[in-house]
């Protein structure tokens, strides 16, 4: 019988977590839906983040698949 050597590799696609900002709770694989700019220069904005089930709900397109 043959045995295995190699160790499982780990998952390509990295998981985040961050505060989502339409439920209002921290949680796991969000994506970025859009930069608020408060300001001029570059980096003055605030980030808002969604989780997959209320990029669902609320129709958001996250600013990666624009």
């Amino acid at each position: 019988m043959a045995e295995i050597t190699q160790t499982q590799s780990a998952p390509t696609t990295p998981t985040a977590y961050a505060y989502c900002a339409w439920h209002k709770g921290i949680t796991r694989d969000v994506r970025l839906i859009q930069i608020e700019e408060s300001g001029s220069g570059p980096g003055t904005g605030r980030q808002r983040f969604a989780c997959h089930p209320c990029q669902i709900r609320y129709g958001l397109v996250p600013l990666a698949d624009r």
